[in-house]
């Protein structure tokens, strides 16, 4: 999209979904890019952080959505205080302030939203999803009216950190999204109960991949950016407390494909913390009170994968045969194939004669990524179980791990640091 050119796609989406907030106007101002961050009981030393390393010169703006379900929340008071104080301010709404670096200054302009005032907090329900929302409704919005340029939206967390190189990314025209790598750095104290949650999370990826699922990428909100077209076109993120990142790539990944790649990763803090109901932060607090971590905490039994596999063969056979009676040949499959509905579904698509690209898109579609996560938990609650990290040596898409020193800790980190480079194509398993 050239700069100044309206997309009608965009523009639909921005006058009947968008939030409100997206009506602010910035004149007379230009950019590269903008980067938005939801920040919830956050401090502004941290806040600050995040876009620290980033390139200096670089022409970006930054949507902080500060934002709280307690009306007249002090942290978020204190948070604006901070960011504001001493800064040359101009008030653009009753809830938006633009802070504009002085002349000599680095860094980014700063384009503060208060959504934590009275008659302005966000609803519990909605919380982080809805924030990230307002600031992506912002920046689709800035790049409609030819403030920013370009066709890409940037989101990321309070308490993450991003690489020098962040704003360059490499996309193709068929990519909805961009995954970035991530790394948590723990509070002291908390390495292992980290390494541990960041392991479980790139092994299910990995599972995934190794599956040849369209659906294998992380779900981590501060490492997420996305073509604004298919923003748009999925009315983006969904207004929900948790699990926000989730659905919003589930949606985005039927509209084009989710690209991974290597290069450094954004950082993020791994602390404890009760933010929202699941997560990073609840994870660590769980495994922290293990008496014995590696012993105690548990993946998916790699059989749930293999599971998979097959069944994805499987439904892609389907989709150029097209038979008229349906039997994967594993009678605990079939059976599942019938709780989860596909027959009619599959049935009333095959009366139209699909071409079988058509069909293997449809299915694809249908058999999504939170389809694929219920028949993974579906097969390790009812068939397999699950594994310690120390039962992994045998899984296909593991890597082999032999640690001289035999120290656990040791290996888990090494696991990590495999798995990671496989699923960000660093190199191969």
């Amino acid at each position: 999209m050239s700069m100044g050119t309206q997309n009608e796609a965009v523009t639909k989406y921005l006058d009947r979904y968008a939030e409100v907030e997206a009506a602010i106007k910035l004149p007379g101002r230009q950019y590269d890019y903008s980067l938005v961050i939801p920040a919830f009981n956050e401090d502004h030393q941290s806040v600050l952080k995040v876009w620290q390393q980033i390139k200096p010169g670089t022409s970006f703006i930054v949507i902080l959505v500060v934002n709280s379900h307690v009306e007249e929340d002090h942290s978020a008071r204190m948070l604006i205080d901070g960011l504001t104080s001493h800064q040359q301010i101009s008030q653009l709404t009753d809830h938006a302030q633009l802070v504009e670096k002085t002349d000599g200054a680095t860094g980014p302009d700063l384009l503060i939203i208060d959504r934590f005032s009275r008659g302005y907090s966000i609803d519990k329900k909605q919380g982080v999803g809805l924030a990230r929302k307002v600031g992506m409704d912002i920046a689709a919005s800035l790049i409609n009216q030819g403030v920013v340029s370009g066709n890409w939206l940037f989101t990321t967390d309070a308490d993450a950190e991003l690489p020098e190189n962040y704003f360059n990314v490499e996309t193709g025209s068929a990519d909805a999204a961009f995954i970035y790598p991530f790394k948590h750095v723990a509070q002291p104290g908390l390495e292992l109960p980290m390494q541990l949650y960041e392991l479980s999370m790139l092994y299910y990826v990995a599972g995934l991949r190794w599956a040849n699922s369209p659906y294998a990428y992380p779900t981590i909100g501060s490492t997420i950016s996305c073509s604004l077209d298919r923003y748009a076109a999925v009315r983006g993120f969904p207004k929900r407390n948790t699990g926000e990142d989730f659905y919003l790539l589930n949606k985005l990944r039927k509209t084009g494909e989710i690209r991974l790649a290597g290069g450094d990763p954004i950082i993020i803090s791994g602390r404890i913390s009760d933010r929202v109901p699941i997560g990073t932060g609840q994870a660590i607090r769980a495994i922290h009170a293990l008496d014995s971590p590696i012993a105690e905490f548990t993946l998916e039994h790699p059989s749930c994968f293999s599971q998979l596999k097959r069944f994805l063969e499987w439904l892609n056979g389907i989709s150029v045969t097209q038979p008229g009676q349906l039997s994967t040949g594993d009678p605990n499959t079939d059976d599942y194939v019938r709780q989860m509905g596909l027959i009619p579904h599959y049935e009333r698509k095959r009366q139209q004669s699909p071409t079988p690209a058509v069909m293997r898109k449809h299915l694809n579609d249908w058999f999504d990524g939170l389809k694929t996560r219920q028949f993974i938990h579906h097969f390790r609650d009812q068939h397999f179980g699950r594994v310690t990290v120390a039962e992994l040596e045998s899984t296909p898409f593991m890597p082999d791990v032999k640690d001289e020193t035999h120290d656990p800790d040791a290996e888990v980190e090494t696991l990590r640091a495999s798995l990671h480079a496989f699923i960000y194509h660093q190199n191969t398993c």
